[in-house]
């Protein structure tokens, strides 16, 4: 709507900064950001505030993670920390990408989670469908250690054999 007439013109007269910033391409994303304005003078430029207000919502939203990362689950750390208690044995995570592997201890992620300044810059907690709205840490993958740099895809040759009754096995 910000894109459509007549609040276009509108905000371009009143701030070319903003105009200029939501004119963005795609790889810009990430430097997508703007103050919002108090405009309240006239009923169009109160509108185009309450807009821009949406839009500067979603965008904080969107720019919340923007890293790939290895995904513990909250209800698992109280049972890894017992098991390591109990017997007493390292556990790390590790997160396989198609070109690249992560791996990071359970003691670092505890120490990283435990820091409140961390959050939002090396890790988030968040809820998602992919892990069935269970509460999951999102820790960025940079803070693990990188120890596969290529995957190459296997080959693969399969062939099929029938059994006696129909079944098939590939």
């Amino acid at each position: 709507m910000i894109l459509e007439e007549p609040y276009l013109s509108l905000l371009k007269r009143k701030n070319i900064n903003i105009f200029n910033i939501i004119q963005f391409s795609s790889d810009k994303f990430r430097d997508l950001d703007f103050r919002l304005p108090s405009w309240s003078v006239t009923k169009e430029l109160r509108e185009l505030k309450d807009l821009l207000r949406v839009l500067k919502e979603n965008i904080k939203i969107l720019h919340r993670r923007d890293y790939l990362s290895i995904t513990p689950k909250m209800e698992d750390i109280a049972l890894v920390n017992r098991w390591i208690q109990k017997y007493n044995v390292k556990h790390y995570y590790l997160q396989v990408f198609f070109d690249k592997a992560y791996v990071i201890s359970f003691k670092e992620i505890l120490e990283l989670v435990s820091n409140d300044e961390n959050e939002e810059k090396f890790f988030s907690i968040e809820q998602d469908v992919k892990n069935q709205q269970k509460t999951t840490i999102k820790v960025n993958i940079q803070v693990g250690k990188e120890i596969l740099g290529r995957i190459d895809m296997p080959n693969h040759k399969s062939s099929i054999k029938e059994l006696d009754r129909g079944r098939l096995l590939f």
